[in-house]
C-alpha cells in the first residue's frame, strides 16, 4: 500500500488561550500556605492570588507574560508574635519552550523584572512600615529558583502524550460510511511531524504533518490491518499545505460472488438440443487474473472456468473484467467433449455479469469525507474545516481476497481553536 500524507494547519487564538487562563484562574488562589512548619520549617504562611488578568505575548516558541498578584504573608517571630505582610506586584516572565520527540515540554523560564502594584507594608502593633527594599532583595534573590521551579513542574508533569495517544488509537477505530453497502473506512497512522510554532495576527501556528494507510471496504467491519502504537515526535521544517490521500477500497470475492450469482444463477443457455442452466459459482484470484468456476447441469454436467483481468472503466465508473475467456485447461477439455458451449453465448453473459459498479461508493465515499471535512468539531472550541478537490482512480488489482481498486484524492484542511 502506497501511504498518504495529511497535512493540518492548526491556528491556535492567542486571545481565546488569554481568556481561557484568566478565567481559570479567576477567584482561586494561585498558592496557599498556612503552616510554619512545612518548607523545611521555615516559619512562614503565605498566600498568592491573581489580582488582576494575565497577559501574553507570543513569538515564535517564547512567550512573554505579566503575571498580577496579590501577597499575604505572615511570619512567626519569637515568643509567639507574628508580623503580617500585605502587597501586590506583578511578575514578568519570558518562557522559551520546545516539545521533544517523546512528546514531553521543555522550558527555559526567566523572570525578567518585578513590579510593584501596591507596596508592600509590613503590618505592626505600632503602625504600618514600608518593607519594599527588603521585598526586593528578597525577590531578585528567589528569581532564579522560582524560574527553576517552574521548569521543573512542566518537566516533571506536564507531556502531551497521553492526549496524543488517545486521538492516535481513535484514528484508527472502523467508521462505518454506508450501512446499506457495508462500506468501513480504516485509517492506519504511520507517523507523525510537526513544524516550528510560528505567531501570525494574533495567532499560534504550527502544521501538523501524518502519514497514513487508508482502507475502504465492503462486507464485515475489516480487521485485517493491525493499529500502530503512537511513536515519537518528528520535528519538520516544513510541510505542504495540501493533503495527497490514498485510498485503498476492497471488493471482497464473496462480495463479487453474491452480486455476480444474483445475476448468474438460474440462467438457461441453448445450442441447438443442448441446453445447460448456471447452479452456482465461485470466484478467486490467480495472479493479476480472476477465476471463475461455474456449475453447470443439462446436456452438460460438470464445471467449467473462465479468468480474466479486472479493470476500472472509468467512464461507467465501474469495475469490468475485460478479456475473459475460457480457461485454457477448460478450452481444451470442452473441445472434445463439449465443443457447442463455444457456440453459445454462456461467455458473454459471463462477462456482463462481472461488472461491478464503483460510481456510487466513490461518491458516497467523496460526499462522507466532505461532511467530515466541512465543520467536524473535534471537541469544543477546536473545529476542522476542509475541502475535498477530487477523487480518482488510480489502478485496480487483484490480491488474495478480492479485488482493489487504489483512490487518490486531494484537498486543504485546517484546525481552528478558539477555546482550551
Amino acid at each position: 500500500p502506497v501511504p498518504s500524507t495529511l497535512s493540518i494547519p492548526v491556528s491556535i487564538s492567542v486571545d481565546e488561550i488569554l481568556r481561557s487562563l484568566n478565567a481559570r484562574l479567576s477567584g482561586s488562589a494561585l498558592y496557599e500556605d498556612y503552616s510554619y512548619t512545612d518548607n523545611g520549617n521555615d516559619g512562614l504562611m503565605m498566600n498568592a492570588w491573581k489580582s488582576q488578568d494575565l497577559s501574553l505575548f507570543f513569538s515564535g516558541n517564547t512567550v512573554k507574560y505579566r503575571v498580577p498578584l496579590k501577597l499575604w504573608i505572615q511570619k512567626d517571630l519569637l515568643f509567639g508574635a507574628a508580623a503580617e505582610a500585605e502587597g501586590e506586584l506583578a511578575l514578568n516572565f519570558k518562557t522559551t519552550f520546545s516539545i521533544n520527540p517523546d512528546w514531553s515540554l521543555s522550558t527555559q523560564t526567566v523572570v525578567e523584572y518585578h513590579e510593584w502594584i501596591s507596596r508592600p507594608i509590613l503590618k505592626t502593633g505600632i503602625g504600618d512600615i514600608s518593607v519594599e527594599t527588603i521585598a526586593n532583595l528578597a525577590l531578585n534573590r528567589s528569581k532564579k529558583t522560582l524560574s527553576k521551579t517552574l521548569d521543573q513542574y512542566v518537566s516533571q508533569q506536564i507531556s502531551l502524550r497521553p492526549y496524543v495517544q488517545e486521538a492516535w488509537e481513535a484514528i484508527q477505530q472502523p467508521i462505518l460510511l454506508d450501512e446499506a453497502y457495508r462500506m468501513w473506512s480504516k485509517t492506519t497512522p504511520l507517523s507523525i511531524g510537526l513544524t516550528p510554532l510560528t505567531t501570525y495576527n494574533n495567532a499560534l501556528q504550527t502544521k501538523i504533518a501524518v502519514e497514513c494507510l487508508n482502507d475502504v471496504s465492503f462486507g464485515e467491519k475489516p480487521t485485517f490491518r493491525e493499529n500502530t502504537f503512537l511513536p515519537n515526535l518528528t520535528l519538520l521544517t516544513e510541510a505542504p499545505d495540501d493533503f495527497q490521500m490514498r485510498f485503498a477500497t476492497d471488493v471482497p470475492f464473496a462480495e463479487a460472488e453474491r452480486l455476480a450469482k444474483n445475476i448468474m444463477i438460474g440462467q438457461v443457455f441453448e445450442s441447438g438440443k443442448n441446453k445447460v442452466k448456471v447452479e452456482d459459482l465461485t470466484l478467486w484470484g490467480n495472479n493479476d487474473r480472476i477465476v471463475v468456476n461455474t456449475k453447470l447441469s443439462g446436456s452438460f454436467n460438470g464445471q467449467i472456468y473462465f479468468i480474466g483481468r479486472p479493470e476500472f472503466n472509468p467512464l461507467k465508473n465501474q469495475i469490468e473484467v475485460k478479456d475473459l475467456d475460457f480457461h485454457v485447461d477448460t478450452r481444451n477439455f470442452l473441445q472434445r467433449s463439449a465443443s457447442w458451449i463455444f457456440q453459445g453465448t454462456i461467455k458473454k453473459k459471463m462477462a456482463a455479469s462481472m461488472t461491478f459498479p464503483l460510481g456510487q461508493n466513490i461518491a458516497e465515499i467523496k460526499n462522507s469525507v466532505q461532511q467530515s471535512l466541512s465543520n467536524y468539531q473535534i471537541q469544543p472550541g477546536i473545529t476542522l474545516y476542509g475541502i475535498l478537490d477530487s477523487v480518482a482512480v488510480q489502478d485496480t488489482r487483484v490480491t488474495p481476497t478480492g479485488i482493489r481498486v487504489n483512490l487518490f484524492s486531494t484537498g486543504k484542511v485546517n484546525v481552528d481553536v478558539k477555546g482550551l
